[in-house]
């Protein structure tokens, strides 16, 4: 893959965010149907998600979803909500290429960190991170809330 072209852009149209959805679906296997994996990211858009697309060979290798937040505990932080790239095109860079480009993203935003959850399970992602610089900082706990 060494010296081969790929791109990132930003998914803006329903063709892209549809694009996206064979990959993202590697992470987010609960979406098993294209029309509503693509109005639950129009909603997301819609509150301030962006959802990067990297391109080789005219398909999409790999994908991020993003917001940028400002709280008092963390002041301005990019969270990545979701990072993936496919199966077939795996230990080919793409994975370093897409989390580089989120590291500037988050830099040129005025981030002062850049934050993934990542499930507990997924100990491959968890040493791509720790090879990132990344370092565990907090347990996430969880409530979950039944409507009545």
């Amino acid at each position: 893959m060494e010296g081969q072209e790929f791109t990132i852009t930003f998914a803006g149209n329903d063709q892209e965010i549809g694009a996206s959805f064979p990959v993202m679906q590697e992470l987010r296997t609960q979406y098993t149907d294209l029309g509503a994996y693509r109005d639950q990211i129009r909603r997301q858009m819609d509150d301030g998600y962006n959802l990067a697309l990297l391109w080789f060979n005219g398909e999409v290798a790999g994908c991020a979803g993003f917001r940028v937040h400002e709280t008092l505990s963390r002041g301005k932080y990019m969270y990545v909500e979701d990072l993936v790239t496919s199966a077939k095109q795996r230990s080919h860079g793409f994975g370093d290429k897409l989390f580089d480009w989120l590291q500037a993203q988050a830099r040129e935003r005025g981030c002062a960190q850049m934050e993934i959850i990542s499930g507990v399970q997924r100990g491959d992602a968890h040493r791509f991170y720790h090879r990132k610089r990344m370092t565990i900082k907090a347990f996430q706990l969880v409530l979950p809330i039944k409507a009545d």
